[in-house]
């Protein structure tokens, strides 16, 4: 006759428990990290069309200074460069991508190491705030 030993049996339930909680714990980590690094793509890839738009600005910009520089050395009218204020600044703005836009001023100086002075370089936005969503409408 076969004898049976008294084993105890094993006891996995809270060890079973315990690895069932850390895998959904990693998994929902998992899930955030995934999330977060999507969002973090999205943002750079706005910030990087934001940064090119302003860098073509910046170059035409630099251009119509290469302009005003050479009409002002030149000793020609400054009219057709842009607009002129009460000051005698000469004013152009620029208008790029997604209505992006770069307002320049320079003010000429006759005497001086520069032929100009620079008094206004301004980016900017057009914005069209009727356009976006209806988040409270006044009422109560």
């Amino acid at each position: 006759m076969m004898e049976r030993h008294n084993v105890p049996p094993i006891r996995s339930g809270a060890l079973t428990l315990l690895l069932a909680l850390a895998a959904i714990c990693l998994a929902v980590l998992a899930v955030l990290s995934l999330t977060t690094a999507q969002a973090d793509l999205s943002l750079a890839q706005k910030s990087l069309d934001r940064f090119s738009q302003d860098a073509a600005l910046e170059n035409e910009g630099q251009q119509w200074l290469a302009q005003l520089d050479a009409a002002l050395a030149a000793g020609q009218d400054t009219a057709a460069l842009g607009q002129t204020g009460e000051d005698g600044a000469v004013t152009v703005t620029l208008t790029g991508q997604a209505g992006r836009t770069l307002t320049i001023a320079a003010l000429p100086t006759p005497q001086g190491p520069g032929r100009y002075t620079l008094t206004r370089w301004q980016y900017g936005q057009e914005r069209d705030f009727d356009q976006g969503p209806q988040l409270w409408d006044g009422s109560f």
